[in-house]
């Protein structure tokens, strides 16, 4: 961008723009025509401010982290239930799915439809599921620590299984699940915690 020439647009509000065309559409199949339609910025704007479609992708991602993904974690250190703000977090993993668009998670989608080979996605991604599976392991062992949690299990190993059970739901939620269905796999998660 040329010095002293002023950005017209807020970044954050654009970002999340893409990502909505991202999580809709996937990486793969977000046009670059599509994406600035949506973001409302012209082409040279994009590639000046986010790079390349794949490094807007990436960036994207990064936005999801520090704005969904913070509050949930947020959630999980606040005050109260340990367990109960497990199952805060597990509902706000189950309302993305009962989602009419059928979007899924983002970073879920993402999962699905990156490359192995992609090495900055995959450790972006890995970092991110960590993030998740970290705050659930702290309130679970919170949970333990103040006798909420009594049925003899790993945090560790609850959280782990609590974190795949989200990217599953996240996953399967792209098929358009029935409410009872969306139901029973909330319900059969939380059983995990008794």
């Amino acid at each position: 961008m040329p010095a002293g020439r002023p950005r017209e647009f807020d970044e954050g509000e654009v970002l999340e723009r893409a990502m909505e065309v991202f999580w809709l559409r996937g990486y793969l199949g977000a046009g670059t025509a599509e994406l600035l339609e949506c973001m409302g910025i012209a082409r040279q704007s994009m590639y000046d401010t986010f790079g390349t479609k794949r490094e807007l992708f990436l960036r994207t991602i990064r936005h999801y982290r520090d704005t969904r993904l913070s509050e949930a974690l947020a959630v999980l250190e606040g005050p109260g239930s340990a367990l109960g703000h497990v199952a805060e977090v597990l509902r706000y993993f189950e309302r993305l799915v009962r989602d009419k668009q059928a979007r899924g998670c983002f970073v879920a989608n993402s999962l699905v439809e990156i490359h192995v080979h992609d090495e900055e996605t995959v450790a972006l991604l890995k970092n991110t599921i960590a993030q998740l599976e970290g705050g659930l392991r702290k309130a679970l062992q919170r949970a333990e620590a103040e006798g909420e949690l009594t049925n003899g299990r790993s945090p560790r190993a609850l959280a782990r299984a609590l974190t795949n059970a989200i990217v599953g739901i996240a996953v399967t939620g792209k098929l358009g699940l029935s409410d009872a269905t969306v139901t029973d796999i909330y319900e059969g998660t939380l059983c995990m915690l008794k």
